[in-house]
């Protein structure tokens, strides 16, 4: 009798230090205001990092957390911040934590997702680990566009644009808060999707809102095919008389000569490319030995180099200066602007476009991957016709 007395005695003597350890956790603290709230943190914590400021984000998190230690999004959010610093696996234990309190919580799934996507571990199918945290979340909020956005998101980073596409269309239907950014990725993956990139590297460029001249580079060389297109439809050269002017101010655009290699690309990673384009003379350096990788290229550079590779491939140097003389075509570019000829020439063949609206050509717009994949299309398209 009396050991079970004893054991009884232990028994709720454990209970008792349990239930003393629990109380001695994080105690929230006192609400400042009516909006001092875990919710109102979190959510201008979201805001703060979709502006970037992962510090800032982290302070509202921390609050949030401090005002209800079992707050799940306060934890899912610092995931989320963690991983915008690139230390994903805090940033995973993060958001495990959130789950741990709340495996229902449609904020962490939809974060936990895009820690997936953001990662994107090589070895590891991370799209179908992200689609399935943002399938969870759908399951648990159907209303709730967030989730299918970034589900779309998730498959475009895969390289997957017609799965995207789809998601993308279902965001749109939903008439939700992500419905605008939708729709604009829906246009750029029905891009994508006819443009067709048949290369890895292709496809990533296509991602690019703006590219670069080495970008450029890569795209003639490994989506054009530009070395074997020379081989096959080179042709021999057509004289003409009329010489096209030249203007020694301009340097939107490289004039063909014969430079020394470019100075600035020994350690850029796409210096063999740079190389053989250069190699090839679809693409020159500047007059100052530098080929400028890491500029923007404009809708008028994009047309001249366009130019250059036709006159090159059918030999016909009259098409330089097929415009010359003429009046504008287009309401926002000059006839004697460097460009004009290539523009009319472009829009001409089919290659390029001017807005169907206004007649604008934007030449000094900036070309997006898929743009720029587009481009090559249609101008693979005009080569067969041509020949």
């Amino acid at each position: 009798m009396r050991n079970k007395l004893t054991k009884t005695m232990l028994v709720l003597a454990a209970f008792a230090l349990i239930s003393v350890l629990l109380s001695c956790g994080p105690k929230a603290i006192k609400q400042e205001s009516v909006l001092d709230t875990p919710d109102n943190h979190f959510s201008q914590g979201m805001r703060e990092l979709d502006r970037n400021n992962v510090a800032e984000a982290l302070k509202e998190f921390e609050r949030a957390r401090a005002l209800d230690p079992n707050y799940p999004e306060a934890f899912a959010g610092a995931g989320l911040a963690y991983a915008y610093q690139g230390d994903y696996e805090k940033a995973l234990n993060s958001v495990d934590q959130a789950l741990g309190k709340n495996d229902k919580s449609y904020e962490a799934r939809v974060i936990k997702g895009r820690i997936f996507s953001m990662r994107r571990k090589e070895g590891d199918d991370w799209v179908k680990d992200a689609v399935n945290e943002f399938d969870r979340a759908t399951k648990i909020n159907p209303n709730n566009d967030k989730a299918y956005f970034y589900k779309a998101e998730a498959y475009k980073l895969g390289y997957q644009f017609g799965p995207a596409a789809d998601a993308y269309s279902k965001v749109i239907a939903m008439k939700g808060e992500y419905a605008g950014k939708a729709d604009a990725e829906y246009a750029t993956m029905q891009k994508i999707q006819r443009a067709a990139p048949g290369t890895k590297i292709g496809m990533k460029i296509a991602l690019i809102p703006e590219i670069d001249r080495a970008d450029l580079a890569v795209l003639l060389l490994e989506e054009l095919k530009l070395e074997e297109v020379y081989k096959k439809k080179k042709q021999p050269n057509f004289e003409t008389d009329f010489k096209a002017p030249t203007d020694p101010t301009k340097m939107e655009q490289p004039q063909a000569q014969k430079l020394a290699d470019a100075t600035d690309i020994s350690t850029h990673w796409a210096k063999n490319w740079i190389s053989d384009i250069m190699r090839l003379g679809a693409m020159e350096s500047f007059p100052d030995h530098k080929f400028y990788p890491d500029q923007k290229v404009t809708r008028a550079n994009y047309a001249k180099t366009m130019e250059d590779i036709l006159v090159q491939v059918t030999g016909d140097q009259t098409l330089r200066t097929k415009y010359f003389g003429s009046q504008s075509r287009f309401p926002d570019l000059r006839s004697d602007h460097f460009s004009y000829n290539a523009c009319a020439l472009m829009v001409d063949r089919g290659i390029m476009s001017a807005d169907k609206i206004s007649g604008a050509f934007n030449p000094e717009g900036k070309v997006s991957g898929a743009d720029a994949l587009l481009i090559i299309r249609d101008f693979q398209n005009a080569l067969r016709m041509t020949f």
